[in-house]
């Protein structure tokens, strides 16, 4: 049956393809498969070796060697010659996509072959991913310092007080464990570390090495925080946070260099004042990179797009 739609496909282009010109069709990006994700698919096209503008574009999706129904999906002209729609594609593997193509009167048909892979990341900033793994690591990350919070909260203060602390720590608690909070914060850190790399900065395996040791003497005088590391895996837990402890100090690096321009620029200004006015500054460079950057997510649910800011 499906040797048979193909078949079928091959004489709708040779019967129904009634433009005279030689239409040249690319992809330029494939789909991905994410659960509850439409994913991106854009192609060129050219009609006698010249991009082809103003056509309407219209795809229609099917396995090659599976029968998952067809999915259809109209393209819109991104820029002169390539048209691009989000697709929801229900399995990774083989795929077929049939265009119809129409200039006019004239409508020509072509189908395309590709293979489709399983997106892993949430996010992606450029060409570096986000991962659940990374999203799971910080909500790990921060019920530890959540953890710590309260525990001095708890020898500081008394009745009302400690009441008071330990609500608000929990709506903390329930806040970090938000998706979008924690893509926020994993964004952030990936788009400074990136202007940070782009600016010459450099960690070393000793910087990290010896921050995690830091840590971990910090870490041993808590026990609900070695719980904590234990449900996570605690191999696993210093291998990631060695990878989130490099974006860290490479965003430390960019402040830095901010507060040390601004003390050398205000050789008078107190220190509460310094850290103000660097803040500021950090904040609209991040401003700035996240906009002259493409971020896109792929969250269920929702096709990709920037991060609010």
């Amino acid at each position: 049956m499906r040797k048979l739609t193909v078949f079928l496909f091959s004489l709708l282009f040779l019967f129904t393809g009634c433009s005279n010109g030689d239409w040249e069709v690319t992809i330029k990006t494939t789909p991905f498969y994410k659960e509850g994700v439409a994913a991106p698919f854009a192609v060129q096209i050219k009609e006698n070796g010249k991009l082809a503008k103003q056509l309407k574009v219209h795809a229609t999706f099917e396995m090659s060697n599976m029968d998952h129904g067809k999915i259809e999906v109209d393209l819109h002209e991104k820029e002169n010659g390539v048209y691009e729609g989000n697709v929801q594609l229900p399995m990774e593997g083989d795929w077929e996509a049939l265009l119809v193509i129409k200039k006019g009167n004239d409508k020509v048909e072509k189908l395309l072959k590709m293979h489709v892979k399983k997106e892993t990341a949430v996010a992606k900033i450029g060409k570096e991913k986000i991962t659940m793994n990374d999203v799971r690591f910080y909500q790990a990350l921060s019920k530890i310092e959540i953890a710590i919070q309260k525990e001095r909260a708890q020898a500081t203060y008394k009745g009302a007080a400690l009441n008071e602390q330990l609500a608000y720590w929990d709506r903390r608690e329930q806040y970090a464990h938000r998706l979008d909070q924690a893509l926020s914060h994993l964004v952030e850190l990936q788009v400074m570390a990136l202007l940070a790399e782009e600016k010459g900065h450099v960690v070393t395996k000793q910087e990290i090495t010896k921050t995690i040791a830091a840590l971990r003497r910090q870490y041993e005088r808590y026990e609900v925080v070695q719980q904590v590391i234990d449900t996570y895996g605690e191999k696993k837990f210093w291998e990631d946070y060695s990878h989130y402890s490099k974006l860290r100090l490479l965003v430390s690096d960019v402040y830095n260099d901010l507060a040390g321009a601004v003390r050398k620029a205000n050789p008078t200004v107190n220190d509460n004042e310094i850290r103000y006015l660097a803040q500021k500054q950090y904040n609209e460079l991040f401003i700035s990179q996240i906009n002259s950057l493409q971020i896109d997510l792929y969250i269920q649910g929702q096709t990709e797009g920037r991060l609010p800011h």
